[in-house]
């Protein structure tokens, strides 16, 4: 009997082994499933677009109160809950971006149609016009072979002339108009281009804005879910501001904050994302950095501000003033957020500047 149920035991062990495997695979599958339900959320976002007409803000926003709903319960009833609410604002989103699409396509169709029409009237017009005018032109030409009519030769070489130089004007004053038109477009895009930048852009200081920021950072959080990109923040802010600001004055105060960046620009990389967070305080972004590659650009730009003097002009007899930054950093970890990345650099910058200033904090000094 003894023996039956050491066997017994033997297989129940290698049973609840079995069990355990196939549980740890579960979970293995799980994880899995939920990361590609999560990479197909920011897909989604991603050909959404921004098409005002659909609302394809609230939707993006949908689609990350899904995948922020998906990551903070295991439970499977809500998560069927959560995907049939989730399954049924995409396919709506899907219709009414295919009928949007479409009605575009016929406006466009329709536009294209009457240009071209448009295009073919003028064309023709001007063919008709270059035609009478060179047989004509001709056929007077013919005329001035005729020795005995020596005076109508003349007046109609007049005539000729007088036609061909018409001919050429308007030769001309399509080309013009066409140059004209160019110019205007080329102006146009110009001017486009320029008040896009300004939207993106901190009037002070030159560095991006806060919008811009906070767009690139979000694509940057939806673009790791799906490539595991990896990216640093470093968020700068100049020590004993308020004391600049109160003895020198608001303008000196100002030209502080663009000597930052102006020796913070001449220190980063062309991809890395420079921007005026608020106030004195500056977010730097550094794409595919890791915490050590982070952590030796912000103790270089930390030196080199130290080491920086600047003339103050001769209001204050060219007094020469230095400032120092604090530097707080964080990297992105698998299951971050926006909130949660900045958060981990704004609590890292505190430490910074309540443990002596001027130096560099990382995520991994924080309680």
């Amino acid at each position: 009997m003894g023996l039956f149920f050491r066997k017994k035991d033997r297989d129940d062990e290698q049973t609840l082994k079995e069990l355990l495997e196939k549980l740890g695979e579960c979970a293995e599958q799980s994880k899995f499933y939920m990361s590609g339900i999560k990479a197909l959320l920011v897909l989604m976002k991603d050909f959404s677009f921004d098409i005002k007409e659909l609302n394809a803000d609230a939707f993006k926003r949908q689609m990350d109160s899904l995948s922020q709903e998906f990551s903070n319960t295991n439970k499977i009833k809500k998560l069927e809950k959560a995907f049939d609410k989730g399954k049924d604002t995409i396919i709506n989103y899907i219709n009414d971006k295919r009928d949007y699409l479409r009605e575009r396509e016929d406006e466009f169709r329709n536009i294209i149609d009457l240009l071209t029409r448009g295009i073919s009237v003028i064309n023709d017009e001007n063919t008709e016009f270059n035609r009478k005018i060179y047989d004509k032109s001709i056929a007077i030409a013919n005329i001035t072979l005729l020795d005995d009519i020596k005076k109508i030769r003349d007046s109609i070489k007049l005539e000729v002339e007088y036609m061909q130089t018409t001919i050429k004007e308007k030769q001309t004053s399509g080309e013009k108009q066409i140059e004209a038109l160019t110019k205007e477009v080329q102006s146009l895009r110009c001017d486009l281009e320029k008040a896009q930048t300004a939207s993106m852009t901190d009037g002070l200081t030159g560095a991006f804005n806060r919008m811009a920021m906070d767009n690139y950072l979000e694509r940057l959080v939806d673009r790791s879910v799906v490539s595991d990109a990896p990216f640093a923040l470093l968020m700068i802010d100049v020590d004993n501001f308020k004391k600049i600001n109160d003895f020198y004055g608001h303008q000196i105060g100002d030209s502080v904050l663009m000597a930052l960046i102006s020796q913070c620009k001449e220190l980063i990389r062309k991809e890395d994302f420079l921007a005026r967070y608020g106030g004195e305080e500056f977010m730097l972004i550094l794409p595919n950095a890791s915490l050590k590659n982070a952590i030796k650009k912000g103790s270089e730009i930390c030196r080199a501000v130290e080491l920086s003097c600047y003339l103050l002009g001769e209001k204050y007899a060219d007094e020469k003033l230095s400032f120092t930054i604090s530097i707080g950093i964080s990297t992105f970890q698998k299951g971050d957020t926006v909130k949660t990345v900045t958060e981990r650099a704004d609590k890292a910058l505190y430490l910074a500047k309540t443990t002596g200033k001027n130096r560099v904090v990382t995520e991994k000094e924080l309680l």
